[in-house]
């Protein structure tokens, strides 16, 4: 992320602490479709119609004059749909910054995605075994291919959903990460019942869930890629019950940002304060027949003050400005930059020695 960016979010972090409510990040679900069958999600079940493209042109129009500063993609599977690049390309035209969730099944056969976004984010879940138990047969080799192609083109980042069949195995991901030049981070089983599944069947328990956070703390602070704050970390392993992913009070020490400034605009053109409310919330309202900024305006109030979700934890503590995660997330970027860097030198070297091996034969 370019320097001015963080410091066009760091702008409108401080204008929020004044009041202002802007939709600086907006996360955009442009599809339920998607071609795995993972076994916590049940998105691609509710199978609604894509908005066509011409309406969500209209939409990311309406969201950068609003002021929005960042898009993360997401779905079901964004890369099913035809126009994902010609959405993609516009978001980033606008000048918006374009981050894309993906479980990498597609990306062999949607290789120009790469050039029209600026930050993918692919989903893995450990060794084969474990992720292959978490999804469904052969997701893991998908994902490894998606990484090897994408490792060194575009800043990457992986997120792992820790269960019962990975959560003794997460070492497997941070040492893709070395070997791929990639920042790993990982998350709970926190999605509403709406979207997601099987969660009492899945979950390590409160316990070993706080252990797993406060090894990854220790990890981190020993150098290991983790793209997540320590304050994160931290406050997880204090999570005093997994099963409930939502809570009215601020456990986490901040208020909720939601509704102020981020929010979710589902598939169908309604708009959240985020994701865990979709289906939930009965202030929400469509953009498609308000507007984008009209239908943000009305998501403001909220249910719950803290939640288990690592983006939207991440997200309240720095719109809080909280000078240790404004740090921590500044290295991450400047990391995530670096080992992209190395990944590319890598792979140009590994081009030449088989050019030369070539023509020596």
């Amino acid at each position: 992320m370019k320097l001015s960016s963080q410091l066009g979010m760091g702008v409108s972090a401080a204008l929020g602490l004044l009041g202002r409510r802007r939709p600086v990040n907006v996360m955009a679900s442009v599809t339920d479709h998607c071609p795995s069958r993972c076994r916590y999600c049940q998105i691609p079940s509710q199978n609604r119609p894509d908005l066509p493209t011409a309406v969500w042109r209209k939409l990311i129009a309406e969201m950068a004059a609003a002021g929005t500063q960042r898009i993360g993609v997401w779905g079901g599977e964004p890369l099913t749909r035809p126009d994902i690049v010609e959405l993609c390309a516009c978001m980033r035209e606008l000048g918006i910054y374009v981050s894309m969730d993906s479980n990498g099944y597609l990306l062999p056969s949607r290789p120009d995605v790469l050039s029209s976004i600026d930050h993918l984010v692919l989903a893995l879940d450990g060794p084969r075994e474990a992720h292959d138990a978490n999804r469904e047969p052969g997701s893991f080799d998908k994902v490894m291919q998606a990484i090897e192609m994408a490792s060194g083109k575009v800043r990457l980042w992986t997120i792992t959903v820790i269960t019962r069949n990975n959560i003794d195995s997460l070492g497997f991901v941070l040492e893709a990460a070395r070997r791929y030049g990639f920042m790993a981070t990982f998350q709970t089983l926190h999605h509403n019942d709406i979207l997601g599944r099987n969660t009492s069947e899945l979950i390590p328990g409160d316990e070993r869930y706080r252990e797993v956070f406060t090894e990854l703390l220790e990890l981190r602070r020993r150098g290991s890629p983790i793209a997540l704050s320590g304050r994160f970390l931290r406050s997880m392993s204090r999570w005093p019950d997994f099963s409930t992913t939502r809570m009215p009070g601020k456990l986490h020490g901040v208020r909720c940002s939601a509704g102020r400034m981020y929010c979710n605009v589902d598939v169908d053109g309604l708009v959240y304060p985020c994701s865990l409310l979709i289906g939930l919330y009965p202030r929400a309202r469509s953009a498609l027949e308000l507007g984008f900024r009209a239908a943000f305006e009305a998501a403001s109030e909220l249910p719950c003050q803290a939640c288990t979700a690592t983006c939207y934890t991440e997200y309240n503590f720095l719109y809080r400005l909280l000078p240790d995660v404004v740090w921590d997330w500044s290295r991450n970027v400047s990391r995530t930059d670096e080992l992209m860097r190395s990944a590319a030198s890598r792979s140009k070297s590994r081009r030449e020695e088989g050019n030369a091996s070539s023509v020596g034969a």
